[in-house]
């Protein structure tokens, strides 16, 4: 068993993981994100968020503010792209968006645009839009056709 961890700010109490609710504002509407997690010192009562904590709450985050928005979340993101059986990396070189973009937007570290966010449900709806993306790139990028399979 893991030893608590001892908390960074008075050095002897114990750290226990918490789980609490937050809300926060984006764009005028007040978000409500459940689940977030962080830690309680049992000797002085402080409340830091470990490393792990932190992207993890980012994530939840992010979803939050993906779905008040009408947006794909990460989980939906990643399930599109492993439907359409696409890489990261060839995900990003068909649809734009950089070349760390997909794992960005699947970690909760970056939203999507708009733009992306319509994309991406476009070609989950109609997967045969990736041939003429493929076109669009000579071919060169990505492994097969989607009506070749």
């Amino acid at each position: 068993m893991t030893a608590s961890p001892l908390c960074p700010m008075c050095e002897t109490g114990t750290l226990t993981p918490l789980t609490f609710d937050d809300s926060f504002i984006c764009k005028g509407k007040t978000i409500n994100v459940q689940g977030l997690q962080g830690m309680h010192c049992t000797q002085c009562g402080a409340d830091p968020i470990l490393t792990e904590q932190i992207l993890s709450n980012q994530q939840k985050i992010a979803d939050a503010k993906r779905a008040a928005a009408g947006m794909l979340t990460s989980a939906d993101i990643r399930q599109i792209r492993q439907t359409l059986k696409l890489s990261q990396k060839d995900c990003s070189l068909l649809l734009g968006g950089g070349p760390n973009a997909f794992s960005k937007y699947e970690r909760g570290e970056v939203l999507q645009s708009d733009a992306m966010d319509a994309l991406l449900y476009i070609v989950h709806k109609f997967p045969f839009t990736l041939d003429a993306l493929r076109h669009r790139h000579n071919g060169d990028t990505v492994t097969k056709l989607v009506n070749e399979e």
